[in-house]
């Protein structure tokens, strides 16, 4: 990456310097400068300043990329001797990587990205992976490595390296091929975090610099956001050393068997980098405030969807959408770099009812019944600690949230929604003496909806009891689990000499984590009147007899 450069004034590090190459090709186009009007996280209703955009962490983790790549290109070039002269073609693309890792990212990023997906069960990658593979001209090497939809990478991963290869795939290095073909299909796994299953000392290479920008524990990408995050929220958990860490990767093993390692003095980095994280997703990502305005921008932006994908063939969340030659829906609407700024147009001039009101409105806002994951689990364990009540309790709660989630509007919990729940009922009930139906089919679907009847009959006459409206939002999070239990950070090595090397979780083990039993809770809102307030425990404790009394009935 020789030549000359251009630097940006970063609050975290100071000047980044970029080669005005990369300025006048990518940073300067129209689809790196939408990155400029997409969110970077959606913390601002609890922290105002949080404002940042995908832009600005986009050089971050360039820079970052950059950090990492000059302490390892010495080290790469005496393991690697044989493939000495095109090290710094991969260090280069995986410099591009870091640059362009979220150039696909969806309004409102993570809130957004997951209508990039199928709307079928089972085949919610199909397309996505479809398009992947299109971008990279030697497709078997890929898509022999493409995982099944649970180990998939995230939507705006997939998005970002078709956008990355489609709008910028032109000015990726050369070496020596015409189609530039193996620097794509890099570039492409670098953004996703699909290495090589092929054994070989390319492949070793290729894959150690795809972990350093999408590693199961700590990446570049990680280490800007969570500096980024604490920085601009104010929210400060601990001191991060990225010049440390980074200084103190290294390389262990020859050949196929070489691997990223840490030298001792990384230690203190790593446990403050996963303190760091557990942090933001316990405290920041799980806090109920946030989670309410992602409903309401999910609400919104399904809705939306709705209105615009009027024929099979319109996608409002495309690969054109989010390019500068755009997407046009039948004439009436055309969306080209598709961005924050859009969808709120969009909700401003297309809609008008009670979500809506409250986006702009935060006195209409509903209040939660608890304000943590502790005060939930304070609430529900008083009463179940554990066992088959507590089993019964979130299995009637997630069934109750799928529900309005899929057969309402607003996907709330009101007088509505119970009548048309109690006509369901009935009407399976008539079913039950029809002889040509499935008599197993119709039983597990009554008893699914007798459960959510439970949990919306009881809130309801709870509410009028209280004297509060019955209008309840239902939202399930999910259980925080550290990052210091998980495999990755215990088996990530590290080097004290030449002959002494042990995995983190025997070095460390003051610092184990037990994971949940359980794999979500749940967030219920209500509609404050007069600063009357809902007695979490007492409501619990309805839902559950109300439980037990139905299933004995």
């Amino acid at each position: 990456m020789g030549g000359t450069y251009k630097k940006f004034k970063d609050p975290l590090y100071g000047y980044i310097e970029v080669p005005n190459t990369y300025i006048e090709h990518i940073i300067d186009s129209p689809e790196f400068q939408r990155l400029r009007r997409v969110i970077q996280t959606s913390y601002s209703p609890l922290f105002s300043s949080a404002v940042h955009n995908r832009f600005v962490h986009s050089l971050g983790v360039f820079h970052l990329g950059g950090v990492a790549w000059k302490y390892l290109r010495p080290l790469f070039v005496i393991k690697f001797k044989e493939h000495a002269t095109d090290i710094d073609i991969w260090g280069e693309t995986f410099c591009l990587a870091c640059l362009l890792h979220d150039v696909g990212h969806a309004p409102f990023s993570h809130i957004g990205e997951e209508f990039y997906l199928d709307e079928k069960e089972n085949q919610r990658y199909t397309s996505l992976h479809k398009q992947l593979l299109s971008v990279v001209e030697d497709q078997e090497g890929l898509k022999k490595d493409l995982p099944g939809d649970s180990n998939a990478a995230a939507p705006h991963e997939i998005m970002s390296a078709i956008i990355g290869v489609t709008a910028f795939g032109k000015y990726f290095p050369k070496n020596g091929e015409s189609d530039n073909t193996a620097v794509k299909e890099f570039f492409v796994r670098c953004i996703t975090g699909y290495t090589f299953s092929e054994i070989s000392e390319l492949n070793c290479l290729k894959n150690m610099l795809i972990s350093l920008l999408n590693g199961k524990v700590i990446d570049v990408d990680k280490l800007d956001y969570l500096i980024r995050d604490s920085y601009m929220t104010g929210f400060a958990s601990v001191q991060i050393d990225y010049e440390r860490l980074l200084s103190f990767i290294s390389l262990h093993g020859d050949g196929v068997n070489s691997t990223l390692v840490y030298l001792k003095g990384a230690i203190s980095v790593l446990e403050n980098v996963v303190y760091a994280h557990d942090a933001e997703r316990k405290w920041i990502q799980n806090h109920p405030v946030v989670l309410y305005e992602n409903y309401i921008l999910k609400y919104v932006i399904s809705i939306l969807k709705k209105k615009i994908e009027v024929v099979p063939e319109y996608k409002f969340f495309s690969v054109n959408s989010l390019m500068s030659s755009g997407e046009d829906f039948g004439g009436q609407l055309r969306v080209r770099l598709l961005c924050d700024d859009d969808i709120i147009h969009l909700m401003k001039q297309h809609l008008d009812n009670e979500l809506v009101v409250q986006f702009f409105d935060r006195r209409k806002r509903k209040h939660p019944v608890w304000k943590s994951e502790a005060e939930y689990k304070a609430s529900v364990l008083s009463i179940a600690e554990g066992g088959e009540l507590l089993e019964k309790f979130e299995n009637a709660m997630n069934s109750t949230a799928i529900y309005l989630t899929k057969y309402t509007d607003l996907w709330e919990i009101n007088d509505a929604v119970l009548q048309r729940l109690l006509k369901e009922v009935e009407s399976l009930d008539r079913l039950q003496g029809n002889n040509s139906i499935d008599k197993e089919t119709i039983r597990v679907q009554k008893e699914d909806k007798k459960k959510i009847l439970c949990v919306m009959d009881t809130i309801r006459k709870y509410a009028t009891d209280c004297g509060i409206p019955y209008n309840f939002v239902l939202l399930p999070a999910n259980q925080f689990n550290s990052g210091f239990g998980k495999n990755a950070f215990y088996d990530a090595k590290i080097v004290f000499d030449e002959y002494t090397i042990k995995t983190v979780g025997s070095i460390t083990s003051s610092l184990s984590a037990k994971p949940s039993s359980r794999k979500m809770f749940f967030y219920l809102f209500y509609k404050r009147i007069d600063m009357k307030k809902i007695d979490g425990t007492k409501l619990c404790k309805k839902i559950m007899a109300a439980l037990l009394q139905s299933a004995m009935e």
